[in-house]
């Protein structure tokens, strides 16, 4: 049997798909894809502009507001704050509430109201300064000035003050009558006649007794119009008297060593005796606490100052 052309043939697979031809391939050609290529701009810091082109303006964004340096500022001053410490809390309140006592109070006496109104105006400028132990001081300082006040007055009519000006009055007629006495012609003493040795010493003393009551009745008035009388020397007034008695003695003594001058006579042989004694023995009864420590100076001078026994002596601050 003659082969058939093979073209003709029928396959297995044709009686599946059919017979029919194939289909004739396209006419145009696909090519493959290139690579692509990816170009990044530069960033905006790295361009330079051209020399011959102005600089764009800069945009202004939060971002570069935010890179902008500001200047530096001093930081504002804090307001005072009051201190952590409980017991200075009350500070301030306290000297606004002594202003009103001391114009209260005060309002009679000029002198101790300006003593006060410095006082709370260091304490007001202490406070401020936040130095608050200084304040309180002067706080405490003018609280017990007013206290002082209250009873500086309070004794002016009491009747200690009044039995002191009372006894003032009378020691001075009495030293004035003991120097009077000396005076009397043949004076005589138990039926004795007065040396003229005594009737200096009696003078002395006469006149360290009006001189202390000078000093007293000085001072009296001084400390009432500052509103600085204390009670407790009460007992120094009623005591003044008798100790320019001793003043009057002590110097007499002194005038008989050659160490205060004599008799004092005048032109025409007049003799008006140790007149330099009496006003030095006045003087002395004015100022006694002058005499007191001028006579403790000497005696320190003379003798050798005490020692203590170490157990007595007072501690030294440490260093």
């Amino acid at each position: 049997m003659l082969n058939s052309n093979n073209g003709t043939r029928r396959r297995a697979v044709d009686a599946l798909f059919g017979d029919a031809p194939a289909a004739s391939a396209p006419g145009y050609t696909v090519e493959m894809p290139h690579a692509a290529t990816t170009v990044n701009p530069p960033p905006p810091e790295s361009v330079a502009p051209e020399a011959s082109e102005p600089a764009p303006p800069a945009i202004f964004s939060e971002q570069r507001a935010a890179e902008i340096p500001l200047p530096e500022l001093a930081p504002p001053a804090q307001p005072a704050t009051l201190p952590e410490d409980p017991r200075f809390l009350t500070l301030s309140f306290q000297i606004e509430r002594l202003y009103e006592d001391v114009k209260t109070q005060l309002r009679d006496s000029a002198t101790a109201t300006n003593y006060c109104f410095e006082l709370l105006l260091q304490a007001r400028q202490a406070y401020e300064s936040r130095d608050y132990a200084s304040a309180e001081f002067f706080i405490q300082a003018a609280d017990a000035k007013l206290k002082r006040s209250e009873r500086s007055m309070a004794a002016l009519s009491s009747p200690s003050v009044i039995l002191v000006w009372l006894w003032e009055g009378l020691a001075f007629f009495g030293g004035g009558a003991i120097i009077a006495l000396t005076y009397v012609v043949n004076l005589t003493l138990f039926g004795l006649p007065v040396a003229t040795e005594l009737s200096v010493l009696i003078r002395a003393m006469g006149w360290g007794i009006i001189g202390g009551v000078l000093g007293a009745v000085y001072n009296l008035p001084w400390f009432f119009q500052f509103r600085e009388y204390d009670p407790a020397f009460t007992m120094d007034y009623f005591a003044r008297p008798f100790k320019g008695l001793l003043v009057g003695a002590v110097l007499f003594l002194t005038s008989q060593a050659g160490i205060l001058a004599g008799n004092l006579t005048l032109p025409g042989d007049i003799r008006l005796g140790p007149v330099f004694l009496y006003v030095i023995a006045a003087l002395a009864g004015f100022k006694q606490e002058y005499v007191t420590e001028f006579f403790d100076n000497l005696l320190k001078t003379i003798f050798r100052v005490p020692q203590l026994p170490s157990g007595l002596k007072p501690p030294k601050p440490p260093q």
